[in-house]
This record gives structure tokens, C-alpha cells and sequence, in this order.
């Protein structure tokens, strides 16, 4: 997946401009891109698109306008889009105010280890980044590679419509369909240069 780079971000001022068209195109991508897994998660498949309106949107509420800033938060989000035959993804907890916010982050501690797709027999194992759990909690964001060989996208391209996402947490067990268009997307990320 291609990394970002100064040539994809645009000034504050150009962002303001284009803002709200844009900001209605990643909401539109990310439904695509996002699963719900049970009652308390959910997935993103994170792409350059992705992480583009991440950086103009810390630009924006920060101000930031000194290009070693802005290459600072394209380095920050760059992390998150792995280089190679890969897709980055971010796992999230969904609390409200009313849940036992330190109970339910006890209960899922881990849960980031347990991720995977699985394209018919095979499966992919989502990598999270460590230090986000220990036994006593974890984070509510998690951040998730997922790494392809060359036979896992072969699978994927040829199981559009049999992959599933899974996760086997002793807390929290729960299967999803990937639906078709969010495979298609997937293919593209992995096969684009």
C-alpha cells in the first residue's frame, strides 16, 4: 500500500475549502471498510485515503502548518499502513457512559491477539501493536497488520464472497462475513502499487 507522502496533504486553508466534500467521501469509504464484530467491536481497513483525512483533520484542529510538523503526523499515520503485501487496520472497543468502562477493558485484554481473516481454509492473523494490553486492561484503540504471502492473496481474489472475519477471545468470540465490495477493496490495496 502506498504511503503518504507532503504531496498528498494540502494547506489548512485549501483543506477548509474542500472539507466537507472530502470528509463525505471517507465517510462513504469507511462503511465500506468497517465491520462490526458482536456488541462491542468494530474493524477498519485502513488505507492512504484513510490516513490522508486523518493527517489534514490533526492539521486542521492543531493548526499545524510547519511542514516538519505536518511530515511529523505523516510519519505517525505512515505507521499505519504497512509497507509491502499488507493491510493496516484499527480494532475498536465501543464503551458508552454508562458502561463499567475498566470492567469491560479487563474482560477484553488481549482481545487485539485474536484477530483474524479467514479466506476459505486459509487464515490471515491480524498483528497488533504491542504494549497496548496488559492483564489488568486495554486500550480501546488497537492497531492490527494484517500480512499476505502471495498464496493468502491468490485466496483472497479467488474467496470474494468466502471470508470472514473472526475473533476467538475467551470474552468475546464472534464471526463476520466480509462483504464482497469490502474484498474487492482489500484486493486493491494489497495489488496497488
Amino acid at each position: 500500500m502506498r504511503q503518504l507522502t507532503m504531496q498528498d496533504v494540502v494547506s489548512n486553508r485549501e483543506y477548509e475549502l474542500t472539507r466537507p466534500d472530502f470528509r463525505r467521501h471517507i465517510i462513504e469509504l469507511k462503511k465500506i471498510r468497517r465491520l462490526t464484530i458482536g456488541p462491542r467491536l468494530s474493524l477498519v481497513f485502513e488505507n492512504t485515503e484513510t490516513m490522508r483525512f486523518q493527517v489534514q483533520e490533526m492539521m486542521r484542529i492543531e493548526h499545524i502548518e510547519d511542514p516538519e510538523k505536518i511530515q511529523d503526523e505523516i510519519l505517525v499515520y505512515n505507521d499505519l499502513l504497512p509497507k509491502g503485501m499488507a493491510i493496516g487496520a484499527t480494532l475498536l472497543i465501543e464503551l458508552t457512559q454508562s458502561d463499567d468502562m475498566p470492567k469491560v477493558l479487563r474482560q477484553l485484554s488481549g482481545v487485539e491477539e485474536n484477530v483474524r481473516l479467514r479466506i476459505g481454509e486459509r487464515e490471515v492473523v491480524g498483528l497488533a501493536e504491542p504494549g497496548r494490553s496488559t492483564e489488568e486492561k486495554t486500550s480501546a484503540v488497537h492497531y492490527l497488520t494484517f500480512s499476505f504471502a502471495s498464496d493468502d492473496l491468490t485466496a483472497l481474489t479467488d474467496h470474494r464472497d468466502g471470508v470472514s472475519l473472526e475473533i476467538k477471545h475467551p470474552g468475546y468470540a464472534y464471526t463476520v462475513t466480509v462483504p464482497r465490495e469490502t474484498v474487492t477493496l482489500l484486493v486493491r490495496d494489497l495489488t496497488s502499487p
